[in-house]
């Protein structure tokens, strides 16, 4: 029969609970870290869902919220531990990062760090308290208000062939079309992310679904949230905690590279790229959205597609600051559509 025990709370087969553990004092306010602990009746892995170590990033704690009300304990194999707010001061302000004025303001560039920085308490208090007790890990990210993401990614060039094979797998079933082959200390990825945390210190297979935004009305992000649902619960089937065989889809486009394109200016966007042209085709030099300065209505600056693509991340118009995300254009010369291989 399946339990486990969680920093000193046993949780027996069959079971649930939510445990409640410090993770530091900041000015006049404790923080602290919740995780829900759903213990299957019978023996297996255990996996772990984190989701808002970007404190703007909250459309998965509705997911995670119905996983946990309709998981079938009967029918588990293994445990599943969820943290819905992994950075509660992040949330707080309703930031990507805390606003602490540290070196390592980012949640998910801070894990392995010695430092004290409220971003490294965050971590430690993940990697000491769950990491140590998973087997599969998947880390939740996904747009913050008026952007929506749209891959699941995993690290592909770790030097595990295993554990590169079987997050690749993970990601194929969490059964949607962009998956990104994410490099290890290429861009914003490393050791010191979550993923690239828990492939390099702890073994465990991973992946990173970034599925859906906010603030795009409800009937869209509803649709997201199911699609997660499916997403997890497919997962789940994949590494054998929950019976049947998962789904995959026809094809999968393998994203190699591809181009972020956001403005060098602040101001007022206006998108001409609709969510219903996600997943299709983008011209080499297309426009795709302007920059309006918002006091004098000056057009300032001119959002164009460097190359070939096709689109997964996108934008409604709203006010932004320079650098901030805009578009995802996944770079087809080197992108490329295939069927999953099992």
């Amino acid at each position: 029969m399946g339990k486990i025990e969680v920093c000193g709370n046993i949780i027996k087969a069959g079971n649930k609970t939510r445990i409640t553990i410090p993770i530091t004092k900041d000015l006049g306010v404790k923080l602290e870290m919740t995780a829900h602990i759903l213990a299957g009746k019978y023996d297996g892995p255990t996996m772990l869902l984190v989701s808002l170590l970007h404190g703007e990033e909250w459309l998965y704690i509705l997911a995670f919220k119905r996983i946990i009300e309709t998981i079938d304990l009967s029918n588990l194999k293994g445990q599943i531990i969820i943290v819905p707010v992994a950075n509660p001061s992040a949330l707080n302000t309703g930031t990507r990062c805390t606003q602490d004025n540290s070196d390592q303001p980012d949640a998910n560039r801070a894990f392995g760090s010695a430092h004290k920085w409220i971003s490294n308490q965050v971590t430690n208090t993940i990697e000491e308290n769950f990491m140590v007790l998973a087997d599969y890990m998947m880390d939740f990210h996904g747009g913050a208000f008026g952007r929506t993401m749209a891959d699941i990614g995993y690290m592909s060039n770790h030097l595990d062939e295993e554990l590169i094979n079987k997050s690749r797998m993970m990601a194929l079933a969490y059964h949607f079309p962009i998956i990104h082959k994410m490099k290890m200390n290429e861009g914003t990825m490393s050791g010191n992310n979550s993923v690239g945390r828990a492939l390099v210190k702890y073994k465990i297979p991973a992946i990173i679904p970034e599925l859906g935004g906010v603030g795009w009305g409800d009937e869209k992000e509803k649709d997201w949230v199911e699609d997660n649902i499916k997403g997890i619960i497919n997962v789940l089937k994949f590494v054998g905690m929950l019976d049947g065989n998962p789904q995959y889809l026809e094809k999968y486009l393998m994203v190699e590279n591809y181009w972020r394109i956001y403005p060098k200016n602040g101001g007022y966007f206006e998108s001409l790229i609709s969510l219903n042209r996600q997943f299709g085709k983008i011209k080499k030099g297309e426009l795709m959205g302007r920059i309006y300065d918002p006091a004098t209505f000056e057009m300032i600056e001119e959002l164009r597609c460097p190359g070939e693509g096709t689109l997964f991340y996108t934008s409604r118009n709203k006010l932004l600051r320079p650098g901030a995300w805009t578009f995802g254009v996944a770079d087809m010369s080197q992108s490329y559509w295939q069927k999953p291989k099992p």
